[in-house]
């Protein structure tokens, strides 16, 4: 018994030790992070963690119900493209097709009231918020240095003072931060488990000249966020409630991830809502930045959010990123879309008037253009749904 109760001590002892010294070496974001993968069975960050952290809530203040397509209800999936939407296991799936919901099936005990993680698709929300911002003047000029909105971004490092609102739209920062989804060292993972996920944003010295290259690090978003912020005087979620939430008729209950009880929104990620209201930003961009009729955007603005940002990109100049939308073709045709960490993607297809979510835990390698390769997948099966007949 004595020897058990040794045992017992010794490994509370070294526990201890091994959480003092993720405190005193700055990394104590590894204490929660651990709690909430490895010790309850999971490797990494998942699409239903919601309730390990705080989070606002974003009412549902004025829901507008999708149309639904006269097909609606009458088309299925075929065996090969089950297998294709469960080989990584995606979890929702919807399809708007001219307006209307024309399509939407849920796997895995998921509903379609049930609300996903974002994880980046986020980044696209405040590249709404930040064309709101323009139509109603709150940001005139994105050329505009950053520290002109928030001076303490230019007390940090000298170089800061050249970082400008479109260098954070674009991912053109120049910023030395580490974006990984794996290491659990990296400032991804200091900012979804951490607790001052503002103050490492700006605490970034830079590696590069801002403006010249593409270099896709979460905490650009996050400083664009406060930005926000600072120019409306509203936190986050109160923003997306106000700007996107009632005005697009979401018909469910959002919720934004925080850092702490009373920190910050994790803006790089973290904005859970369901399949049928994550589509609802992609009728906004197809529809130019208006929602039936009433303009949320500038035309101008959305028109630059989905133009490659002129830039280099890998040594070749930058075409599939715009400001915080991801740009590709298929078939020829005009596609952009939003991207999460586990294959969370909103696509838009103007010339086919057609929109689809997938939300799932997995997503595949990228291709040697810097795109998933499920995204296209998936997008296949969605216009094969719009294509067949009934």
């Amino acid at each position: 018994m004595r020897t058990l109760l040794k045992i017992v001590l010794w490994i509370v002892g070294i526990v201890s030790v091994l959480i003092a010294l993720c405190y005193i070496t700055g990394n104590g974001h590894l204490v929660r992070g651990v709690r909430f993968t490895y010790l309850i069975g999971r490797d990494g960050p998942e699409i239903d963690d919601r309730n390990f952290f705080p989070y606002d809530t974003i009412p549902a203040d004025d829901p507008q119900p999708w149309p639904q397509s006269a097909r609606y209800g009458k088309l299925s999936l075929t065996d090969e493209q089950i297998i294709t939407l469960n080989k990584l296991n995606t979890v929702g799936f919807a399809v708007i097709k001219n307006d209307s919901l024309l399509f939407e099936d849920y796997f895995d005990g998921w509903r379609d009231d049930s609300v996903s993680n974002s994880f980046s698709m986020a980044k696209s929300y405040v590249s709404v918020l930040v064309g709101v911002a323009m139509k109603e003047g709150k940001i005139t000029d994105l050329n505009t240095p950053v520290g002109q909105y928030l001076p303490e971004f230019d007390t940090y490092y000298e170089c800061h003072k050249k970082i400008t609102l479109w260098n954070l739209l674009t991912m053109s920062t120049g910023l030395d931060w580490s974006e990984s989804g794996a290491n659990p060292f990296s400032d991804n993972a200091k900012g979804y488990y951490g607790t001052d996920v503002s103050r490492l944003a700006m605490d970034q010295p830079c590696r590069e000249e801002p403006g010249k290259d593409f270099d896709y690090i979460s905490g650009s978003t996050q400083i664009m966020a406060d930005v926000l912020e600072k120019v409306y005087g509203m936190p986050l979620d109160e923003l997306v409630r106000e700007k996107i939430w009632k005005p697009v008729g979401a018909e469910h209950t959002a919720y934004w991830g925080k850092d702490s009880k009373d920190g910050d929104a994790k803006a790089f990620c973290c904005l859970y809502a369901t399949a049928r209201d994550f589509a609802r930003i992609g009728q906004l961009w197809l529809d130019s930045g208006m929602w039936k009729g009433t303009r949320i955007v500038p035309e101008e603005y959305w028109k630059e959010s989905i133009t490659p940002a002129k830039m280099m990109d890998k040594g070749e100049p930058n075409n599939r990123y715009g400001y915080y939308w991801w740009l590709a073709t298929v078939d020829g045709m005009q596609m952009y879309y939003c991207r999460g960490f586990h294959g969370e993607y909103v696509v838009v297809i103007p010339k086919e008037r057609l929109v689809m979510v997938r939300t799932g835990m997995k997503w595949e390698e990228h291709n040697d253009v810097g795109h998933p390769h499920d995204v296209f997948e998936y997008t296949e099966i969605a216009r094969a749904l719009a294509n067949e007949k009934p």
